[in-house]
């Protein structure tokens, strides 16, 4: 269950529940108020990864057998696995003073916290939505933060930049 966070309301504060997500690497408070840490589910369920990669293969196989087509037979598996990546590859996370970036697949994707409106908790991690009510635009908008085991720190360090934007 979800628990929706307003910039008003983030600014009381509520301790989350420990965390169960894999983490490769455990927040790091650079000396400039920044926080980072790693996230790979992987790493953390080999025997989890090398059944999708297997079955990615065998994908392959099938599709491969089944149309006559290698093309096919090779990008069908690779389009499963890329869309898979946040599992199977790390993913890193930074919030910084101005921003929260995301770094996953080779690509960074930030966005400033004066985008940010509101947050919700659950189990998984952290949402993190520049529209102050739920929007069907959410999942294409927002960030989402896999926490790994340092959920009190990002969600005190996320309640500190949601209510400070949502001051204005």
């Amino acid at each position: 269950m979800a628990r929706e966070r307003p910039a008003a309301a983030a600014r009381l504060g509520n301790a989350g529940a420990e965390e169960t997500e894999a983490v490769s690497e455990l927040p790091d408070a650079g000396p400039d108020g920044e926080l980072s840490w790693s996230v790979w589910p992987a790493r953390q369920k080999p025997l989890t990864a090398a059944v999708i990669v297997a079955g990615a293969l065998v994908l392959g196989i099938l599709i491969a057998r089944g149309t006559g087509d290698r093309l096919l037979g090779i990008a069908a598996p690779l389009f499963v696995l890329v869309s898979l990546s946040s599992y199977l590859l790390p993913t890193r996370y930074r919030l910084t003073p101005d921003a929260v970036e995301v770094r996953s697949l080779g690509v960074v994707r930030a966005r400033p916290w004066s985008e940010m409106k509101r947050f919700e908790e659950d189990e998984a991690g952290l949402f993190l939505s520049p529209f102050e009510k739920r929007s069907w635009l959410d999942a294409y908008r927002g960030v989402r933060l896999s926490l790994g085991g340092n959920r009190d720190r990002v969600v005190a360090f996320v309640q500190a930049r949601v209510a400070r934007s949502g001051r204005r």
